[in-house]
């Protein structure tokens, strides 16, 4: 009888169509995180949902801020809770697969009302915040149904060492580029159509809808096309036997995990305060806001981005084979220092008004490139290129770290089932989302703060004001000489509010931005080296050890059921 796609395989061997397809489809998954967790906050702020009034819109932004923080707080204590019910609550079409599914089609609904109500004008912008907090919860909830499902289902696949990285590699190659394709399309597209009478707001709710369908038909994929594998007896019936408490219990009882959990968290941390709203921000303000300078800058540092991790991700495996996992940890980090400290003294105006990486940006009647080729060639002439090759140093740090923390993890997760003779990988990996989630909670904080300290509030506020102006003219001009004097109005306040941003603020922020990294790339480095202690050898003998006894689980199992037959 011919095998379904859907049924269980056994073994340590991922069958080819699984091994395709649930990495893969995480291209779309992280856009689509991407979207919400990088763009949506500069989406709110800058194309004219909020008020036009300073002082309000400030206020605004604080409430989404905290509201935010709060949605992140709570959404990382639920993951551990939807890590319980995933372990607890099994479907006959599998552990994780239903989950993924039902998480994916709320997420496609929550994602597409974030960027089509968008309420200009209703009670000075307060209708829309209050909308925004809203779908933003609710997309939390689906999302964490989802992300918990798919996370838990990579450690689930095979304890095979080899097989694993790479099954881990395909999945971080497929996060780093879902990230990039988001930031580039959230980059270059949103001011991209201002000639042409087509608002930032508009563009960003084509964007949602398109991600959201890709979404969807991706985790579809892995419901309908991937296979989980068979599950053994015993921890079956461990997994039924699951309780709440046990989501805090095995992490203080199995140390190994727990020194990973802090690791991921803080890698998170470091991680999002470059890819995220905080380190690209900085290119809005350092070279300018539109699609052809800062949103270019920061699109080839994502390309950049991709191309470091995917090359980190991709010679993992191969670097593993030949030196242990804290080797390479010490390694990659102090490559990594060096380059963040390389990064801040010429990428930020320390010794003048311009950083060493500096190219002056071509004078223009609108006071923007207006065009893609006059952007790109003035993003990689004069001394630009240090803007993108120094990330390549630590980028590929950073994914050669990520790797490490991650296979780290898995083995704490084979060392929770050889010690304790439970593996409750669903609980245990939801640890994982729980510290994005954290981690995104305190980058909001971190960057409310640094635009405090650095004094840039009033920047985005003249921008959102700008962008607000202009889409509403937009979206109800039939003639096209109103058209273009909002575009006027527009560019003309855009680049005043640019010109009096001051050298010391972009040294502030810099400063704190690469401080936080450093500092966290620190701790992880000290905690891993000196608290993980499950080495190759102790893994090597763990898997051997538990494969013997799978083996004698399931004996005993068909046993059983040759009785209950009889």
């Amino acid at each position: 009888m011919k095998r379904r796609s859907n049924d269980a395989f056994t073994g340590d061997k991922v069958p080819r169509l699984t091994k395709f397809l649930y990495p893969f489809s995480g291209i779309f998954r992280d856009a689509c995180y991407a979207l919400i967790g990088s763009f949506l906050l500069t989406y709110a702020m800058t194309t004219g949902v909020l008020s036009s009034n300073p002082d309000v819109y400030s206020a605004q932004y604080g409430v989404i801020t905290i509201a935010m923080m709060i949605a992140l707080v709570w959404d990382g204590i639920n993951d551990p809770i939807m890590g319980f019910i995933v372990e607890k609550v099994h479907f006959k079409l599998g552990k994780f697969k239903p989950w993924i599914l039902i998480g994916a089609i709320g997420n496609a609904v929550a994602v597409v009302l974030m960027f089509l109500v968008r309420l200009e004008g209703v009670a000075d912008g307060w209708a829309y915040v209050g909308c925004m907090i809203a779908f933003y919860f609710l997309w939390d909830l689906f999302f964490t149904m989802n992300d918990v499902g798919y996370w838990s289902m990579l450690p689930s696949l095979t304890n095979d060492e080899g097989e694993r990285a790479q099954l881990t590699s395909r999945v971080t190659v497929a996060a780093s580029i879902g990230g990039f394709l988001m930031t580039a399309a959230c980059f270059l597209l949103p001011t991209a159509f201002v000639s042409a009478g087509i608002g930032a707001g508009t563009v960003y709710g084509v964007i949602a809808i398109a991600i959201s369908i890709l979404f969807l038909v991706s985790q579809a994929a892995i419901f309908f096309f991937c296979q989980e594998k068979k599950r053994d007896a015993a921890q079956e019936e461990v997994s039924e036997n699951t309780k709440l408490l046990d989501l805090f219990r095995i992490v203080w009882r199995n140390k190994q995990l727990l020194w990973t959990v802090i690791a991921m968290f803080l890698y998170y941390l470091a991680c999002g305060v470059l890819t995220g709203g905080i380190g690209l921000y900085y290119f809005y303000l350092n070279v300018g806001y539109g699609s052809w300078q800062g949103g270019l800058a920061a699109t080839l540092i994502s390309v950049v981005y991709v191309v470091g991790n995917v090359a980190a991700q991709v010679l993992y495996p191969k670097i593993a084979k030949k030196m242990s996992k804290q080797k390479m940890l010490l390694l990659f980090s102090i490559i990594g220092f060096v380059a963040y400290a390389a990064f801040f003294l010429c990428c930020v105006p320390v010794f003048g008004e311009h950083p060493l990486a500096y190219n002056p940006v071509p004078e223009t009647s609108s006071h923007f490139i207006n065009d893609m080729g006059t952007g790109l060639s003035w993003a990689v002439g004069g001394t630009m290129f240090l803007y993108y090759l120094i990330p390549l140093i630590f980028f590929f740090t950073q994914g050669m770290i990520y790797m490490i923390i991650l296979m780290m993890y898995q083995a704490a997760i084979d060392y929770q089932e050889w010690k304790y003779g439970e593996r409750k990988e669903s609980v245990a990996f939801a640890w994982r989302p729980l510290t994005v989630k954290l981690s995104s909670a305190l980058l909001r904080g971190f960057q409310y703060l640094i635009f405090a300290i650095a004094g840039v509030s009033a920047y985005f506020s003249a921008v959102s004001s700008a962008e607000g102006k202009y889409n509403a003219i937009a979206n109800t001009a039939t003639d096209q000489a109103t058209k273009a004097a909002a575009e006027v109005e527009r560019n003309n306040t855009i680049f005043s509010a640019w010109q009096s941003v001051e050298r010391w603020q972009l040294v502030t922020y810099g400063a704190i931005t690469v401080g936080i990294i450093i500092v966290s790339t620190v701790i992880v480095l000290v905690l891993l080296r000196s608290k993980f202690k499950v080495n190759e050898e102790l893994s090597a003998q763990i898997t051997a050890e538990l494969a013997e006894r799978h083996e004698k689980n399931d004996a005993e199992a068909a046993a059983k059921t040759e009785q209950v037959a009889e």
